[in-house]
């Protein structure tokens, strides 16, 4: 089951995945959990391929004074966990809120503290679209029935 999860089509479940919100270990579970409802057989046409990520620029560095932090990924030091949602937008108090996008532009130029970087993957993960693309019906497969309802075992429907 998915503790804390509430009943959702299965197209809006698709597209989770797709744009990376769904975390790898849930992903592995998904298509036996959704495939009587939302229709995960082989007759479904071929895939949609998933949305190719656009490169992103490396920062220009300005001189900084004095001593810089190391670079930090928002997302962790995993390469596989790039951004997903590039214009997500991360708000933390006291802060201006900022693009998932402008986020990993600083990180990648040092203004972010050590100490904080650490904390930033499980922070941002759902708004950034940090965990790898899910095919929740599994190898690529589309869901049949993507207005089909599904909801989990012990949820809230």
């Amino acid at each position: 089951s998915f503790p804390g999860q509430p009943a959702i089509t299965c197209g809006d479940l698709q597209t989770n995945g797709f744009v990376g919100s769904i975390p790898a270990d849930q992903c592995e579970r998904l298509p036996d959990l959704i495939n009587e409802v939302c229709g995960c057989d082989p007759r479904t046409p071929d895939p949609t391929p998933n949305p190719t990520r656009p490169p992103t620029p490396g920062p220009t560095r300005a001189p900084t004074p004095g001593p810089t932090n190391a670079p930090c990924d928002i997302c962790g030091e995993d390469m596989s966990m790039s951004i997903g949602i590039p214009a997500g937008i991360v708000e933390f108090p006291g802060q201006p809120a900022i693009s998932c996008q402008e986020l990993q532009a600083q990180g990648s130029a040092g203004l972010i503290p050590s100490s904080t970087c650490e904390r930033l993957p499980s922070l941002v993960n759902s708004v950034c679209g940090c965990n790898p693309p899910c095919s929740v019906c599994g190898d690529g497969k589309e869901v049949d029935f993507p207005v089909a309802v599904i909801s989990f075992p012990g949820q809230p429907a």
